[in-house]
């Protein structure tokens, strides 16, 4: 009971001083800003690169034993279950003979109603067509004879003409080039020191007199004649 009091007590003494978020403002509330400088950030230290160890020479190596051959036992073998027999074939079921089917005669169909044929109407005699005119033949003039050139004899095959066995190419060595000429190379120029020149004076500026103007003259006023207002010409004038 005494622990559950106790924090009773420090829960509402909490509550009272701590200060409401309502009512609560800052003292700098309604003030523009103040400006403060941040302080500048410290530099940054940066170790020393640490120098590469130089590399340690090979360590000796004994060169590896060759495996053992180590010959494995032999496999025990594998059981394997006898095979079943295979079942005898069952006797043929006796089944009875069907029945054939009973046939029902249909009852016949009422007779179709056709309609009565129509007559053919009776063929017309044929019509007297005079007959006609045979065609005139007109012998045509015979052509005349074709001119058909003789046909020329084919040539006889001349005997073929004695070639005498051609000489194998004779190898004619070339001449030697003669060596082109190659001019010397010419020596390139020592560059020439540089040329001493004066520094150059500045533009002088030289101010313009100011160009005298003479001041214009203010207009004049003139009073318009007597009895004259705009959107009338003035009296005395047509």
């Amino acid at each position: 009971m005494s622990t559950t009091y106790l924090l009773f007590l420090l829960l509402g003494v909490v509550a009272l001083t701590t200060p409401s978020f309502g009512t609560y403002e800052s003292p700098n509330y309604g003030k523009p800003p103040t400006y403060e400088p941040k302080p500048p950030k410290p530099p940054v230290y940066a170790p020393p690169k640490k120098e590469e160890p130089e590399p340690k020479p090979p360590v000796y190596e004994p060169p590896k034993k060759p495996p053992t051959y180590e010959p494995k036992p032999p496999k025990p073998p594998v059981y394997t279950p006898p095979k079943k027999e295979e079942p005898k074939p069952k006797p043929p079921v006796y089944e009875p003979p069907k029945k054939p089917p009973t046939y029902e005669p249909k009852p016949p169909k009422p007779p179709v109603y056709t309609p009565p044929k129509k007559d053919e109407p009776k063929p017309k005699p044929p019509v007297y067509e005079p007959p006609k005119k045979s065609p005139t033949y007109e012998p045509k003039p015979p052509k005349p004879p074709v001119y058909t050139p003789p046909k020329k004899e084919e040539p006889k095959p001349k005997p073929p003409v004695y070639e005498p066995p051609k000489k194998p190419p004779t190898y004619e060595p070339k001449p030697p080039k003669p060596p082109v000429y190659t001019p010397p190379k010419k020596e390139e120029p020592k560059p020439k020191p540089p040329v001493y020149e004066p520094p150059k004076k500045p533009p002088t500026y030289e101010p313009k007199p100011p160009v005298y103007k003479p001041p214009k003259k203010p207009p004049v006023y003139e009073p318009p004649p007597y009895g004259h207002y705009p959107g009338h010409p003035p009296v005395g004038k047509p």
